[in-house]
């Protein structure tokens, strides 16, 4: 027992050792992320029928496949396209969300290449025609996808998610009431589906049960067209690990024989990542120009909350090259959480390695259901701001922001996601155009703040009077820190 507890707690120093060792050459990185792999698809088993294969086998195996659908969107094309960023209630366009970029940009929430790539897209209103791409979608209806960014520009989406019919309802209304165009897998021929209903009843698959007949499906709809290929799918604890090999291993089998394929993830800003050395003075001045309160809190916790950002540089074997490690874990979130996200990472810079264009930014920390409805983490999302430059946004800032980034990685060749683009080490592809919310250039390490958010909001809730909210503030933390309290959000 108190060896699982250890691990739930004290993982994360794991993860981060194994990004500093992906540091230490190119060679290096791959065999770690090659390793990882291998090791995933040879101990997961997929169980079919009461009998039970390897992944990897299971994905060779089965010869299965879909029918295909087709609905085209109502809505002729736009004669011309002027990119919108909701945020605080208003659609941003033009010089307003250009301003708004140079705002985040200056504060810190996002990094200036981030600002420039979305820039880029606003400014190339040829790029926002999309009715030539292709994208799939695994996970189409997840909040956290592009699905709505992709329809709104004429996109041909080819759409996986769960055969339930309330699902495809949605999805499928909302690919009629756009000039975009949605295909997706049903059960029976499209010619002999006679109704909504029907159509509804009989769409989609399951990622967990029919990965490799997903997979299958995927290597001959829309031969020809280069394909690029999402995983969206997001799942609580342990099913995220195992939705994420669904993916991975679909990922894969339509990589070898697509050579043309790109891929696209979200990457989480509560993970391990390199940065640039402006990034890390960023974090060191924010550390030296933090309120007073936080100092003292910092302080007597005795390094268990607000512990700093900044972590000592690490070089290259050969010394040719410095990088700069971020730490975003969330001890909170889990090693499901984050052993899915690490496989992800593994299978971006491989496919990048092997030619393949890569879209994998870092997402903004984002207010959705699946994380508010747990009270401590809105409670800790409520008070972040208090930590400069951190800003948590909503669902439809985040859509658009993302999907924009996405654009610009499958458009402009000189992205990192181009995998011609010359870069010092795999690892930098995720940090392109990080729109990381402000964790990459805080003072304070995001697992070591979520406590005191939480106070912050609830203190802000019921009123407290500031100088009585801060003594007990101060004791609250000098209370903790003295019972040695394990350093999680829950």
């Amino acid at each position: 027992m108190n060896l699982f507890r250890n691990w739930r707690f004290g993982y994360t120093k794991h993860v981060v050792r194994n990004v500093e060792i992906s540091a230490q050459s190119p060679e290096t990185c791959l065999k770690v992320a090659r390793a990882g792999l291998e090791y995933l698809h040879s101990n997961m088993e997929f169980i079919r029928d009461g009998k039970t294969y390897k992944f990897s086998e299971a994905m060779k195996q089965f010869t299965g496949s879909f029918e295909t659908a087709v609905v085209k969107g109502t809505k002729p094309k736009p004669t011309s396209f002027e990119y919108e960023i909701p945020y605080k209630g208003k659609n941003l366009k033009g010089k307003d969300a250009l301003d708004q970029l140079e705002k985040w940009a200056k504060y810190g929430t996002i990094d200036p290449e981030c600002r420039d790539a979305i820039a880029a897209v606003i400014k190339n209103e040829d790029w926002q025609d999309l009715s030539d791409s292709y994208f799939v979608l695994l996970g189409a209806g997840s909040a956290m996808g592009p699905l709505l960014v992709l329809l709104s520009l004429g996109a041909n989406v080819i759409a996986v998610d769960l055969d339930r019919a309330p699902i495809w309802e949605r999805l499928v209304g909302l690919a009629k009431n756009s000039p975009g165009t949605m295909i997706f897998p049903v059960k029976k021929p499209f010619k002999d589906i006679k109704s909504d209903k029907e159509l509804y009843e009989n769409a989609g698959c399951n990622l967990f049960t029919q990965a490799p007949e997903i997979k299958n499906w995927l290597l001959g709809v829309e031969s020809g067209k280069r394909l690029i290929i999402g995983g969206y799918a997001y799942l609580d604890a342990a099913l995220f690990v195992k939705v994420a090999m669904a993916m991975d291993g679909i990922i894969e089998g339509v990589c070898e024989q697509r050579k043309d394929t790109a891929l696209a993830f979200l990457c989480s800003p509560t993970d391990v990542f390199v940065t640039s050395a402006e990034a890390r003075k960023a974090m060191v001045k924010s550390l030296k120009d933090a309120p007073f309160w936080q100092k003292l809190v910092s302080s007597l916790s005795g390094g268990r909350f607000l512990v700093p950002n900044a972590r000592k540089e690490c070089k290259s074997k050969d010394n040719k090259n410095t990088f700069n490690v971020v730490d975003g874990l969330v001890v909170a979130q889990g090693p499901n959480y984050a052993l899915a996200k690490r496989l992800q990472h593994w299978r971006c810079m491989l496919m990048w390695s092997q030619g393949h264009t890569v879209s994998t930014n870092i997402a903004p920390s984002t207010a959705t259901s699946s994380v508010v409805h747990n009270k401590q983490f809105a409670a800790a999302y409520g008070g972040m701001h208090h930590f400069k430059p951190m800003e948590i946004m909503y669902q439809e800032t985040s859509n658009a922001v993302m999907g924009a980034l996405l654009i610009h990685d499958v458009r402009n060749p000189k992205a990192y996601a181009n995998p011609k683009t010359p870069l010092a080490s795999p690892l930098q592809i995720h940090a392109g155009a990080p729109f990381h919310g402000g964790i990459w250039r805080m003072a304070y390490k995001m697992n070591s703040i979520g406590e005191m958010s939480a106070v912050i909001y609830y203190l802000n809730q019921y009123k407290v009077t500031l100088v009585g909210g801060l003594a007990g503030f101060v004791a609250l933390v000098s209370f903790i820190a003295s019972k040695g309290a394990p350093h999680t959000w829950l």
